[in-house]
């Protein structure tokens, strides 16, 4: 009957171990061809157990790919909802992700993901007619960076240059000049962080808008955006307009398992009692290249990484007849999303050692009162150590940007998505894009590859 019992408890255990990242093949694999009807079947299979935030996440993302706008921050604006909700942590599902595994718990978000929502709401809005709406999402944005890093003190991604920097377009676009020098003056200054922590070079477009505000405002300069939509006096267009377009390239890194054995000794079993203090301890013995006297126990634990794989596409030209322009990177989400797990390791790592200790501590109890209980037990402790691997899987490795003046009138605008070597290995066609005089014309586009 105790066989039989811990059977099932092991089967039970082990429903409860299939991971996000084991559908997450299949949605980028339908994304790429642009199936999006099979994507949202995958996105939906993969709506089980703590994964509703990412359910949301990913058919945001998708409606947003769609044109479908209005769908898309419908499923935002819950994802928001509900990540503000489980900040609130459910005592119960703690415990058991202590006695089991992280996974287990409800994905929360990380907070770059929850920021990125922000951009794609941005986008919505103005696609919708809604310029306000979409500065809303800009400052939320910024608000919602200022929240994590009081509340998880965030060492690497503690302010966004790329939202700042749309933020600056879109004030500057709408009439909002003050606002506008403000937001490029942020830009500049987060992109300096970006360049030191993420190795990204900010776009050259950034410093040139800053200073042409500076010039506009200072009277020296001529304010070449002549119409406003919040009810500025209205000033008849002229002049070129201009192509804003920001080019999503490739996908976010997954997060894989990571496998690692550390040393138990019989002075970690006699410190049983200060488990998150023993755990601590353990945690430093992962780069000693061998263990300090007689080893009790290897102890198993498994981590989240992200594996390293980079999009094919590496630049993207942007042609309107003769003119061409290259993109510049202004978003390296990859980058970001390995700092954050990096941030957050110690503490994951600890937490991570700290149950398996505990399981080998029950398990060692189990194993000197009845050899077959002590079997099971390590079988069931064994099988329930997962990583929490899960992510927002469809969001794009980095965001480049694009500028192109142009005349007023219809525009047939084609971009093509070279490799490493310059070699186009995908070009796509806007044969309608309206250029109005003396405004810029937003648009964004997704390369899978």
């Amino acid at each position: 009957m105790k066989t039989i019992f811990l059977t099932l408890l092991l089967g039970i255990a082990l429903q409860g171990c299939t991971t996000y990242a084991h559908f997450s093949g299949d949605i980028r694999t339908s994304l790429r061809t642009r199936n999006y009807d099979e994507a949202r079947a995958q996105i939906a299979k993969a709506k089980k157990g703590g994964n509703q935030l990412l359910y949301l996440l990913e058919n945001g993302l998708l409606a947003h790919y769609e044109g479908r706008y209005a769908v898309s921050n419908r499923y935002f604006a819950d994802a928001e909802r509900l990540s503000d909700k489980l900040y609130t942590r459910s005592i119960s599902r703690e415990a058991a992700a202590f006695l089991t595994n992280d996974a287990i718990r409800k994905y929360r978000g990380d907070s770059f993901e929850m920021v990125a929502i922000h951009y794609y709401r941005a986008l919505n809005y103005w696609y919708l007619g809604l310029p306000e709406d979409a500065l809303v999402e800009c400052r939320k944005a910024n608000l919602k960076l200022d929240q994590y890093a009081i509340h998880n003190g965030q060492a690497s991604y503690k302010n966004d240059a790329f939202i700042h920097y749309i933020t600056g377009l879109f004030y500057e676009t709408t009439g909002e000049l003050n606002d506008a020098y403000i937001s490029y003056q942020h830009a500049r200054d987060a992109y300096s962080h970006y360049e030191k922590t993420f190795n990204i070079i900010p776009p050259q477009a950034v410093s040139e808008d800053l200073e042409h505000m500076t010039a506009v405002l200072d009277g020296e300069g001529t304010d070449t955006r002549l119409v406003s939509f919040n009810g500025m006096p209205y000033v008849k267009p002229a002049g070129n307009g201009e192509l804003v377009i920001f080019l999503e390239i490739g996908f976010i890194p997954r997060k894989v398992e990571e496998e690692i054995d550390l040393p138990l000794y019989e002075e970690d079993i006699k410190r049983s009692e200060e488990v998150k203090r023993v755990a601590t301890d353990i945690s430093r013995r992962r780069h000693r290249v061998r263990p300090v006297g007689d080893v009790e126990y290897w102890l198993r634990v498994v981590l989240p990484k992200y594996e390293v794989v980079a999009p094919r596409t590496h630049r993207v030209h942007i042609r309107a007849g003769d003119r061409v322009v290259q993109t510049q990177i202004a978003q390296n989400y990859a980058a970001i999303a390995k700092a954050s797990l990096k941030d957050n390791y110690p503490k994951i790592m600890v937490r991570t050692i700290a149950r398996g200790f505990v399981k080998y501590l029950a398990y060692r109890e189990a194993n000197q009162k009845d050899k077959v209980l002590g079997f099971f037990t390590n079988l069931l402790n064994v099988a329930t150590e997962i990583a929490d691997t899960r992510s927002w899987v469809s969001l794009p490795h980095n965001i480049q940007i694009g500028r192109l003046k142009l005349p007023p009138g219809t525009h047939a605008i084609t971009l093509d998505a070279l490799d490493a070597n310059g070699r186009i290995i995908e070009t796509e066609t806007f044969s309608t894009v309206e250029i109005h005089p003396g405004q810029r014309t937003f648009l964004n586009h997704r390369v899978y590859q």
